[in-house]
């Protein structure tokens, strides 16, 4: 009887245990929100143009051709030396940040870094040369803004090369650009015919402060100290010549 009486227990007590159910684990599922991030609106292209500094007591003028939110491409040109540059862009605010880096296979290049203040015409910069050795400068550039206006009786940088363009002397054939760049083709023997030989280029970068200008040439024999300084002369109502020193004399190529 006894057998009986624990054998309905037990089967009274696996009942109970298989009708309880475990409890249920709750889950809590935390929404994280999707951080959408702010659209950048800036027009990065109104940093395109041309630049220019004092670069360790010579000219330097940088040419930005395309500037992204992400990325941008130029050249700079000192002393005739023309080397492609190309790098990253950056934002913080208002600050945007073009760290630009030439080649690399000169034993002058380097690396520039230009700030801006949003679209502001008279960035900072500075450069560091991979060659150690080589001091780094630091400088203020102004965009150049080229005057409309060629047949203006005023000579400034910005039109000049709209006047001077094409000029001529003794030595051969002189072709200045607006971005400051300037070539010369001779001929490198005057006894022999022209026919009988080959051009030779020289280039340079020019600037112009009131009727004095300036040509820093790239290393050469003809130009003493690598450079040529040179006056604008008005000889008559359209036209001009660039005079330096003793009878040298640069005049106006009509074509």
């Amino acid at each position: 009887m006894k057998s009986y009486f624990l054998i309905l227990a037990v089967g009274a007590t696996l009942i109970a245990c298989k009708d309880k159910k475990p409890p249920k684990q709750e889950i809590k599922i935390e929404k994280v929100e999707a951080e959408i991030p702010e659209e950048d609106t800036f027009q990065y292209d109104t940093l395109q143009g041309l630049y220019m500094a004092d670069f360790g007591g010579s000219p330097i003028r940088i040419a930005l051709n395309y500037v992204s939110g992400t990325n941008a491409i130029g050249y700079d040109l000192h002393k005739g030396l023309q080397r492609n540059i190309m790098g990253s862009v950056t934002r913080s605010g208002d600050t945007i940040q073009l760290v630009l880096s030439e080649p690399g296979d000169n034993e002058y290049d380097g690396v520039f870094t230009i700030n801006f203040m949003g679209i502001d015409s008279k960035p900072t910069g500075s450069w560091v040369a991979n060659n150690e050795k080589i001091p780094s400068q630091e400088f203020n550039l102004e965009k150049v803004v080229f005057d409309q206006d060629s047949e203006s009786e005023e000579i400034t940088m910005f039109n000049f090369a709209d006047k001077f363009g094409d000029m001529s002397d003794t030595l051969g054939e002189y072709s200045f650009s607006k971005d400051g760049f300037v070539t010369l083709k001779y001929y490198p023997d005057e006894d022999l015919d022209w026919d009988q030989q080959q051009y030779e280029e020289i280039k340079g970068s020019w600037d112009l402060q009131g009727d004095k200008l300036t040509i820093n040439w790239e290393p050469n024999d003809i130009f003493k100290g690598n450079r040529l300084d040179l006056t604008v002369h008005k000889y008559g109502e359209y036209e001009y010549s660039l005079k330096g020193e003793g009878e040298h004399e640069l005049w106006m190529m009509w074509w």
